[in-house]
């Protein structure tokens, strides 16, 4: 699957909280095993990330504790005088497309009851994990 590496980045941020969950074996399954396709390339992209870090660090705005600055998405804030440039390649870094191979499941798994083994999905968090985990036909079925 096509995707960017921003589109990466939420894939892992948001599948990474359900690996601590009770769930059926193969939605547990499917979650880690997409966690772990993903994280080769998400380790690409933090190197790389890293690298525009690094050649910043003289530019970075720090508090008041000699910390970086993060803006309110965490991206360390620099001086005014780079901040295009900057901004520029991280924006060119997390639109690179990478191709990612989704392992998907039948969404008829999510169909379980068994409280006492497995914990409870919110109606979010199943939306959440069906829409990452299970390939919609083209006529939406």
């Amino acid at each position: 699957m096509k995707m960017t590496n921003f589109t990466l980045v939420n894939l892992v941020n948001e599948l990474e909280p359900f690996g601590n969950k009770r769930l059926p074996q193969k939605i547990s399954y499917a979650i880690t095993r997409n966690v772990m396709l993903a994280t080769k390339e998400y380790q690409i992209y933090e190197a790389q990330l890293n690298k525009i870090m690094e050649e910043y660090s003289d530019n970075m705005l720090k508090d008041k504790s000699g910390n970086p600055k993060v803006n309110d998405v965490g991206i360390p804030e620099v001086e005014d005088s780079v901040k295009k440039e900057y901004f520029e390649k991280i924006t060119d870094l997390l639109n690179v497309e990478i191709d990612v191979n989704i392992y998907s499941i039948d969404e008829g798994l999510f169909d379980y009851e068994d409280s006492d083994k497995y914990d409870v999905l919110s109606p979010n968090e199943m939306i959440k994990l069906q829409s990452i985990l299970c390939l919609k036909s083209e006529d939406g079925e």
